[in-house]
């Protein structure tokens, strides 16, 4: 391994180009459905923004974009990259679209009272926002450096507690954390940064049901400390990590702990790119992906899915129960997509998970990957459900929201959590991916 990770780091230094371009896409200040408060916003707090990174070496092209929104579902998410990739000549499989999972925007993760709200104007007019921005951002390109930090830093708490019995949404002082940002600063020759991209795991729960104001929460803060102390001729992009259970600290501490959480987080990343050293040594850029089909447990029996179906009340918990029933009907096993995709350069790799993915698999790809460097993006390309370890599915429905049968579960589209088997499948589809990608 240390030899694969020596060979990686001498790479000959090789000539990129790269772009950068943003846009806002804040939606309706008044009557858009937030999902922390669980309300109709009544104002906007601070926009929203989508951004884009294009990155070439003359052979490959690809775009890493993140946006302050929740996350999408698949097929959403499909149409948004098919916009980026017509209208930059990029294809679809070398882009990313990560998601910050703010809770203070509009719900367009297939969870709760999503088939209500995911037709609005701010669905419709996404696609054409993305499709400029990473247009944009392919015709600007210039000769660009890049360099990378990882820097200590923490706005966050794992929120699994477990008291000996089941789990319950508080601060763990022992749960995994992921206690750093990862930061990426693509240069231009003469120094100033093109664009910073910035990753940190914790969800922007900051805000959250504190305030009925639309807010890219924790992360925004962020990029406005970062344009205030590094000027405004760079585009500033944050990116979630494996936050699932991690929650920003203090959960629903209002717009003034989100903007002191994101200060703190922006001024990390100053200190990260203060402290850089050498650049990236680049020969070319690789990609890989793969798609795994997770299963997902075995429904209840159908006996008891008509009973707890004849006594809900609830229209939307009813239609989620009769959901569940057809999944009982069924004699197919239910599964869950999971694309997952790695860009390469030189000793650094950008992973792109979908979903809501718990901590630990980041830590286990720093275990395993053979790169030295490495930024995992959660909430990239498709959020439909919580990926657990498996331990915590062993748990069964004492398992807290995250991984029980009746938590998240049950409110995103699937209605069924992962089997405990998934963590297992997951880990073997990543060691593959990163094995294949390091001896192309």
């Amino acid at each position: 391994m240390k030899k694969q990770k020596d060979q990686i780091t001498q790479l000959p230094k090789y000539e990129l180009v790269g772009g950068a371009a943003e846009t806002i896409i804040t939606p309706d200040a008044e009557g858009t459905f937030l999902i922390g408060p669980m309300q109709p916003s009544t104002g906007v707090n601070d926009a929203l923004w989508a951004r884009a990174l294009v990155l070439s070496d003359g052979i490959n092209q690809i775009a890493i974009l993140t946006l302050d929104c929740l996350g999408f579902d698949f097929a959403y998410n499909d149409i948004l990259i098919q916009a980026a990739s017509e209208s930059s000549n990029i294809p679809a499989e070398n882009i990313m679209i990560n998601c910050s999972h703010t809770h203070s925007a509009p719900i367009t993760i297939p969870w709760g009272p999503w088939d209500k709200e995911k037709d609005k104007p701010f669905h419709r007019f996404l696609p054409e926002k993305i499709a400029t921005i990473t247009k944009q951002a392919s015709l600007c390109l210039e000769p660009v450096r890049l360099r990378y930090r990882r820097e200590t830093t923490q706005i966050g708490f794992n929120r699994r507690f477990f008291d000996g019995q089941s789990i319950s949404m508080a601060p763990n002082p022992n749960g995994a954390i992921l206690p750093w940002v990862d930061v990426l600063s693509v240069e231009r020759i003469e120094g100033k940064p093109v664009a910073v991209l910035f990753s940190h795991a914790a969800h922007p729960v900051i805000v959250h049901g504190a305030s009925t104001l639309i807010s890219a929460d924790y992360p925004g803060f962020a990029v406005d400390t970062l344009i205030r102390e590094q000027g405004e001729e760079t585009v500033y992009m944050f990116a979630q990590g494996c936050s699932a259970n991690i929650n920003g600290f203090p959960l629903r501490g209002g717009i003034d702990a989100a903007n002191g959480a994101g200060r703190d987080l922006g001024l990390a990343v100053c200190r990260s790119i203060k402290a850089m050293e050498e650049e990236i040594s680049v020969e070319n850029i690789q990609i890989e992906s793969m798609e795994l089909e997770l299963p997902l447990q075995d429904p209840p029996s159908v006996e008891v899915c008509q009973m707890m179906l004849a006594q809900e009340k609830d229209a939307d918990r009813r239609r989620a129960f009769s959901e569940l029933l057809i999944n009982s009907q069924s004699d197919q096993l239910p599964s869950v997509r999971f694309p997952i995709k790695a860009f390469s350069i030189g000793s650094l790799c950008i992973l792109g998970l979908a979903h809501e993915m718990f901590a630990e698999y980041h830590h286990y790809i720093n275990e395993v990957s053979p790169f030295p460097d490495n930024m995992v993006l959660a909430y990239t390309n498709g959020v439909e459900c919580y990926v657990g370890t498996e331990k915590d599915y062993n748990l069964g429905d004492h398992g807290g929201y995250e991984t029980s049968s009746m938590g998240a579960a049950f409110l995103y589209q699937p209605r069924l959590p992962l089997s405990p088997q998934s963590e297992e499948l997951i880990q073997q589809g990543l060691k593959h991916l990163l094995d294949q990608l390091v001896t192309r």
